[in-house]
């Protein structure tokens, strides 16, 4: 046992964690089914066949999903890929956990997904490709292993990096004792701009489609056309890029499906709950915003695939709305593990099983700018900060008006009163939690500064004034 043990951390090649005391052999509680969560950066769902794109971007997700429940209303809280995966691993809003400008990282004083299964006697590990995940930044907290694929030089490219993380996994359900259920989160990188799909996904959506469409400029931001660094010459249609961002999904998505093959092949498929997801999706041009995330809060950022297999749960569509602050709760609630206090998300797991459950949620959203958002199906509300102090409101109408295109907050003032009133009660909920979570916060250290692998590839991804990193590039 521990031969197979000491070769698992091997192939995974994991720092190792400042931890409690190692886990018991046999859980603790729980029962004993594994997880695999798998999370693709910046993955829009209305480009997956599953949720109805016309283009067959991905075939392995969509052949999970026919035997797994679909989630058509899910959303990230916070879509950045640090803030998301905040709220993703701890079940936490910001308010709670103490993510934000001050403190960009997943704080020690909150309990995680991967420590509370390791404490139930759970092997955990993690393989990932996205410096705004570094161990350093807190994420790696309750992983027994935790793999940083861009700190291998070997690993040269993005497509290396994400076919490294298929063939760990593929090993790592080999070789996993089958006596120890298992927490595995794999997150690939692609589809995150620059869009450089590999060979033959990067000619396979250059069809009519990608070669129509409005010209634009090069610009130097990410509003009004195709951004400087992200230009290639000679291609100047939106349907070229949204093509490129379509090869790129094709390409994780046979990776992802290698993942899945080789969990069917170890045996452990049927004593395993699967979790697809993504951090954030991605703005291709909808509100003069190209190629890249977060600024906003409108569903091109927030909407995300969720797709949950769960054995012996019945497949099928899920109308309910669904947040990444759900996923803690969830999970815990499926492997039957006690969840940690101050959850803000609650648990689907009456729903997956088909039970009633009220559909009429409001959910919210945050992000690096301040920017809030309540909405339903029916109705969105948008609070941006003035430089006064206060707040401008916008409301959308998202069933006549999907592309939230059309502040219609003038001729609906009654409206607009009761759902300004919902975000002033967040953002009142929110102040007193953060009240209480700055006394936990103490004097909690800024970022340490990040190595120079990591900076290299963040810049890589187009982000500029990361904490702990110069903007100048290495030599």
């Amino acid at each position: 046992m521990k031969a197979r043990i000491a070769l698992l951390g091997i192939v995974l090649a994991g720092c190792p964690r400042s931890q409690p005391p190692p886990p018991r052999s046999s859980p603790a509680a729980g029962n004993s089914m594994n997880v695999l969560l798998v999370t693709i950066d910046t993955l829009r769902a209305d480009h997956l066949g599953t949720y109805g794109y016309g283009r067959a971007t991905s075939p392995r997700i969509d052949a999970l999903a026919k035997g797994a429940v679909v989630f058509d209303d899910a959303y990230t809280f916070w879509p950045k890929t640090r803030g998301s995966f905040v709220a993703m691993l701890t079940g936490r809003r910001d308010s709670l956990s103490g993510y934000g400008k001050t403190h960009p990282m997943l704080l020690d004083f909150n309990p995680t997904l991967a420590s509370v299964l390791r404490e139930a006697g759970y092997q955990t590990a993690a393989v990932v490709d996205n410096g705004n995940v570094a161990a350093r930044h807190g994420y790696a907290k309750g992983f027994e292993t935790y793999r940083e694929t861009w700190q291998e030089k070997e690993l040269a490219t993005e497509m290396d990096r994400t076919r490294a993380i298929s063939s760990a996994a593929a090993v790592f359900f080999k070789r996993s004792p089958a006596s120890r259920p298992f927490f595995l989160w794999l997150h690939y990188v692609n589809p995150h701009a620059p869009y450089t799909p590999p060979a033959p996904y990067d000619t396979a959506f250059l069809d009519e489609q990608a070669r129509s469409g409005p010209r634009l400029a090069v610009v130097p931001g990410f509003h009004g056309g195709i951004p400087r660094q992200w230009a290639v010459p000679g291609q100047d249609r939106l349907g070229y890029y949204v093509a490129q961002y379509d090869g790129e999904i094709a390409a994780v998505d046979e990776e992802v499906g290698r993942v899945f093959d080789a969990l069917r092949a170890s045996g452990a498929w049927d004593r395993t709950l699967v979790v697809l997801t993504s951090d954030h999706g991605e703005s291709l041009g909808e509100h003069g915003y190209y190629f890249d995330h977060g600024e906003d809060v409108f569903d091109p950022s927030l909407r995300i695939p969720l797709i949950v297999s769960l054995p012996g749960t019945p497949s099928g569509r899920n109308s309910v709305p669904a947040s990444t602050l759900d996923l803690v709760p969830t999970i815990l609630d499926a492997v039957k593990v006690s969840y940690p206090p101050d959850l803000s998300g609650r648990s689907l797991l009456a729903t997956l099983r088909s039970q009633a459950v009220e559909d009429e949620k409001k959910l919210f959203a945050r992000n690096d700018r301040n920017l809030n958002a309540a909405w339903d199906r029916k109705t969105k509300v948008v609070a941006t900060p003035q430089e006064n102090g206060g707040w401008r409101f916008a409301l959308y109408d998202r069933l006549r008006d999907p592309g939230e295109g059309k502040d219609v907050s003038g001729p609906r003032p009654a409206e607009l009163k009761g759902w300004r009133r919902e975000l002033e009660l967040f953002l009142e909920r929110s102040d007193r939690e953060w009240a209480h979570t700055r006394r936990m916060m103490g004097d909690v250290p800024a970022p340490a500064a990040m190595t120079i692998d990591a900076c290299e590839n963040l810049r890589a991804l187009g982000y500029v004034g990361v904490p702990g990193c110069s903007d100048a590039p290495k030599k």
